[in-house]
């Protein structure tokens, strides 16, 4: 699932999804950049399972169930229809860009970038608190490196798109690729680290069933 949502996250928001996926949603719903709210979806569900995963890995299954819902499930599920109305009122569904980050911000833009943001940097903060956990334990150690290496990426992307909406001056160029350069570490370092840790696992089933 995590490989699936990053790749589905990064293809969606990519120019290639903007100029053949975009024109359908658009006929369709009168509103451009749809597939770029649909791929950010993806993220925030692709961020909540990388937290599930590592707190599968430290509490048992009741307590995990309970505080997955409290902390991760509710403000996700909150979060989503949130940034759907203020994406549907303001720059952000009117202005087409094949790169969503060169829309120009408005309020309501801006409010979904902060929504958005704040919600990964927090569900991202909640796995690095797991994660600095885990790795105490030198079985999981090298996986809890490089998951937190990709959740630093995340909330350095996070924090460069909030610094350049709210600062216009620096939509730039520069400051769209910066977002870029940490969202796919971020994406490509979760996903890397759960096929690595998926093919582990098979290894030790095949080898138990020979």
């Amino acid at each position: 699932m995590n490989i699936a949502l990053h790749g589905a996250a990064v293809l969606l928001m990519s120019p290639l999804a903007s100029e053949t996926l975009g024109p359908l949603l658009y006929s369709l719903t009168g509103k451009w950049n749809l597939e770029d709210y649909l791929g950010h979806d993806c993220y925030i569900v692709a961020a909540s399972a990388v937290v599930y995963n590592t707190l599968g890995r430290l509490e048992q299954d009741h307590a995990l169930q309970q505080r997955f819902r409290q902390h991760i499930e509710r403000p996700a599920t909150l979060c989503i229809p949130l940034l759907l109305a203020a994406f549907w009122v303001g720059n952000g569904a009117s202005i087409y860009r094949p790169d969503f980050f060169d829309v120009p911000t408005d309020f309501w833009l801006n409010l979904y970038w902060l929504m958005l943001c704040g919600m990964l940097i927090y569900l991202l903060l909640y796995c690095i608190r797991a994660l600095l956990i885990l790795r105490t334990d030198p079985r999981s150690r090298q996986v809890a490196n490089v998951y937190l290496f990709a959740s630093a990426m995340g909330i350095g992307a996070c924090v460069v798109r909030i610094t350049t909406a709210l600062t216009p001056q620096l939509q730039t160029v520069q400051g769209t690729t910066l977002v870029w350069v940490f969202a796919c570490a971020c994406g490509a370092g979760f996903a890397l680290t759960s096929a690595h840790s998926w093919r582990n696992k098979t290894r030790w089933f095949t080898r138990a069933n020979t």
